[in-house]
């Protein structure tokens, strides 16, 4: 995992986890942001990298890509299972406010600002937002230069957000 950047406080690391066992264990333990990046091509990848991510305490998913709206529905269902697993143990109520909060964003660009401004968590700082790219793309590069607009004071404009809502 590599430092790209930072924005404000929160430091930026990026990952790409194709063909790279290692990535697994390189993820914060806690407290974090994934800002997942997977295209079509990427699916078979998608279902363990949430496992993983869950495993290692996500605090906050944003999902891009051509699989953002997948993607966090994987999220989800991993939410879901593990709720009820932990009722079937416990045999009490599961606490989904605890849970990762999960956003799919169609436009890349707008969920990345997304995740490295606004996503955070009430109970605690998130610091760290961990760019995990399933992609054959390697937008690194890409990533870096946003940092770099974001600390110059670039905002996703309003026409960019409403025609990625309505872009499939």
């Amino acid at each position: 995992m590599e430092c790209i950047g930072r924005i404000n406080r929160r430091k930026i690391y990026y990952i790409q986890i194709r063909n790279n066992p290692n990535w697994k264990t390189a993820l914060p333990k806690v407290d974090w942001v994934a800002f997942t990046i997977a295209n079509t091509e990427d699916e078979e990848l998608v279902p363990p990298a949430v496992k993983i991510c869950m495993d290692s305490n996500v605090s906050y998913t944003c999902s891009a890509g051509n699989l953002a709206n997948m993607t966090e529905q994987y999220f989800d269902e991993e939410i879901s299972f593990r709720g009820v697993d932990y009722e079937m143990k416990n045999k009490k109520e599961y606490n989904y406010d605890l849970s990762p909060v999960t956003t799919a964003h169609e436009n890349f660009s707008e969920g990345f600002w997304f995740a490295t401004t606004l996503a955070h968590d009430d109970n605690f700082e998130i610091n760290q937002v961990v760019c995990i790219d399933f992609t054959k793309r390697k937008v690194r590069k890409h990533l870096i230069e946003l940092i770099d607009k974001i600390n110059n004071g670039w905002l996703p404009n309003n026409d960019e957000i409403e025609l990625a809502e309505y872009d499939s």
